[in-house]
């Protein structure tokens, strides 16, 4: 596979707007690179698997074995993205649920014929304005995927509960405040002993993992420690480039990126909500703070048109796009366009 055609790099220079974000966040996580990071990192099993191999286990078939080198896929395969399971769960009547991401995986040191090992769920949250616990969601979640086994051709059937697989349900956090930065907190069953010390093995309760992460908005790319909370910040809320991102990626994590960058993106290259949110958030308190109200007032735009030269060179973005975010009235916007030329 060319290097060139590496449909995680054509994600990163494309121009997405607000409403097809979702779309270039399922993109991103849905290819095999990144989700050898997230799984290295967050799934125990593969902590001691070659980073490397590691794609070659996602949605594993033994006649398509696949793995990364310098110039992608091995094996000449353009399956650089996972085909994923259907994300719409239906299992409970009335209350349908939709997954990000869901894609199963095989277990390391399995027989070749065990294709099926674990089902895990990948969620790329902006918890910001949620009304309820997210950490019960996500419970609820792996509830969902252990449940939804039974009876199906990728799981057991009838009473033949030795078959049941264990589910990963991993979120990342792109907005979270800043005293929930830095989170990378795990919850699983454990067993506790009351009275006498009895242990059954630990593979037969051991079978849902819940995994909050919430990377930093601060990070020193530069420097020599390249974790895994990082490259999140890199892909989902740092303030650079697209170019930037991708030298980054493959500088520091050895994610393949096109060879030759046509252009560097000057529009935001956000590929987090939260980042794009907050900077439409800022430029709405400032206008508000002077008085702006929806911007009618004429005799108060010497402080609208400061908001909108700020927000134009913190996110270089042009001038109808800063008039939009800070929704300005039609009636203001010749105004404003003749003060600012």
């Amino acid at each position: 596979m060319a290097v060139a055609n590496l449909k995680i790099a054509d994600a990163i220079d494309r121009n997405k707007n607000s409403k097809n974000y979702d779309e270039v966040c399922k993109e991103i996580l849905s290819n095999k690179q990144i989700l050898a990071h997230i799984m290295k990192a967050c799934v125990p099993e593969y902590q001691d698997v070659p980073l490397s191999e590691i794609p070659s286990y996602i949605e594993h078939d033994p006649l398509l074995n696949v793995s990364m080198d310098e110039d992608g896929l091995s094996n000449g395969s353009t399956n650089e993205c996972i085909k994923g399971m259907n994300t719409e769960d239906h299992s409970v009547s009335g209350a349908e649920i939709r997954y990000d991401i869901l894609f199963d995986a095989k277990l390391p040191n399995t027989a070749e014929n065990e294709r099926v090992g674990l089902f895990i769920n990948v969620e790329a949250q902006n918890a910001e304005k949620l009304q309820y616990p997210l950490l019960s969601r996500a419970v609820y979640y792996d509830c969902r995927l252990v449940a939804g086994q039974k009876n199906r051709k990728d799981g057991f059937d009838h009473s033949d509960f030795k078959h049941l697989k264990k589910v990963y349900s991993i979120w990342i956090i792109m907005d979270a405040k800043k005293e929930q930065e830095s989170i990378f907190n795990v919850y699983t069953i454990k067993e506790n002993c009351i009275l006498k010390e009895y242990h059954f093995p630990k593979e037969h309760y051991d079978k849902l993992s819940i995994v909050i992460v919430c990377p930093e908005s601060i990070y020193d790319v530069n420097d020599e420690d390249h974790s895994f909370m990082e490259l999140l910040h890199i892909l989902f809320k740092a303030k650079m480039s697209a170019a930037d991102k991708k030298y980054h990626l493959t500088k520091n994590y050895g994610i393949m990126m096109t060879r030759k960058i046509a252009e560097e993106v000057d529009e935001m290259c956000n590929l987090s909500q939260g980042i794009k949110n907050e900077g439409i958030a800022e430029g709405l308190t400032k206008g508000r703070a002077e008085g702006r109200a929806e911007g009618r007032c004429e005799g108060k735009t010497d402080a609208t048109i400061l908001n909108i030269k700020n927000l134009m060179e913190s996110f270089n973005i042009d001038v109808d796009k800063a008039l939009d975010a800070l929704k300005i009235s039609d009636d203001l916007r010749p105004i404003v366009k003749e003060k600012l030329s």
